[in-house]
């Protein structure tokens, strides 16, 4: 089966007056027709980049991305099938909706651009994306600003499939709701993808959202994936010890912890990343091996990737309640 995407050692690389930043260094991902790879990770690690660079918004330095089997060459023909093929659901509602416009010219915007049917068929089209969504009639006289926020990311949902794209990247997509109305909109996007047979890549920093909505959980770390595999291997194992720290952050009581995990810190800089693994001014089982090997993503049974030279021990020393010694929680130096 040909997956609906598929990167292929992607890298997105800006010039800065710092110095070259990697943004995205690096990443191969695949989504199978229907399924739902979620991508997880703190802010800065570069998710937003990969989405934006999947959906055309911007080109990769090197690498390349296909879709549905075809690779965008960067002419017009190509552009608007790759529209066809993929559809972005954005955070803010308010920020990616035309004020000026109604929420039914919103939803019809993207068939008068690829000039699709007749004004009555896209008039009818409209009103049946609406119903799927759970818009009523009325709602599509009104504006964006008349709408609640749950109701304006439905809008955004629905303008989202309305050329019928087989896969939709949605960007931290239920971060800016309330708890209850999130809910809500992850069912919206369980129940499309039931009838529709929709494959989403879904972004965010809350790992229990995505644990929740996914099929394989990809854990992406400072431009790079450092874990990836089916959602409840990722959540149960927590092989890479950064899975480990976001899953313990988690307030529920019903997750076995190790506090010694929490984070400490902030992202090191993209623009100067540690050498060897890029994680190991935080982690607390570096050795001076991971200031100078960049560990690579390598399989550890059940679908399961890990790039991490010591994944092993930690799940040994998971399953065993163990705790980091301090020689292991002694970070190698250099930068």
């Amino acid at each position: 089966m040909t997956p609906v995407l598929q990167t292929n050692d992607l890298k997105v690389h800006h010039k800065t007056p710092r110095g070259m930043l990697r943004a995205v260094d690096g990443v191969s991902i695949e989504v199978a027709p229907g399924e739902t790879l979620g991508l997880v990770g703190e802010s800065g690690c570069g998710k937003s980049t990969l989405a934006r660079c999947i959906v055309g918004i911007s080109r990769p330095t090197e690498g390349s991305v296909s879709l549905a089997g075809f690779t965008d060459d960067g002419s017009r023909a190509e552009r608007f099938r790759r529209a066809r093929a993929v559809q972005m659901v954005f955070q803010d509602p308010s920020g990616s909706l035309n004020p000026r416009l109604s929420v039914g010219r919103i939803i019809e915007e993207p068939l008068m651009v690829h000039r699709i049917g007749s004004r009555a068929e896209r008039r009818e089209r409209v009103e049946a994306i609406a119903r799927q969504v759970g818009l009523a009639p009325y709602h599509l006289e009104r504006f964006p600003h008349e709408l609640s926020g749950g109701q304006r990311q439905r809008v955004s949902i629905a303008r989202a499939l309305t050329l019928e794209p087989g896969l939709l990247v949605c960007d931290e997509a239920v971060s800016a709701l309330d708890v209850s109305v999130q809910a809500q909109v992850l069912n919206l996007f369980l129940d499309l993808q039931h009838r529709l047979g929709l494959a989403y890549l879904f972004i965010s920093h809350d790992l229990a959202v995505v644990r929740y909505i996914s099929h394989r959980i990809a854990v992406m770390y400072l431009g790079r994936i450092v874990e990836v595999g089916p959602a409840e291997a990722v959540w149960s194992r927590r092989n890479h010890p950064y899975t480990r720290a976001l899953v313990d952050a988690i307030p529920d009581e019903t997750i076995r912890r190790d506090r010694t995990s929490l984070l400490e810190g902030d992202v090191p800089s993209p623009v100067n990343p540690p050498s060897g693994c890029a994680f190991r001014t935080r982690c607390p089982h570096a050795q001076a091996r991971c200031a100078d090997e960049v560990p690579l993503l390598r399989d550890r049974g059940g679908g399961l990737q890990v790039a991490c030279h010591f994944a092993e021990a930690i799940e040994a020393g998971m399953q065993a309640g163990a705790r980091p010694t301090a020689a292991l929680r002694v970070v190698a130096g250099g930068s």
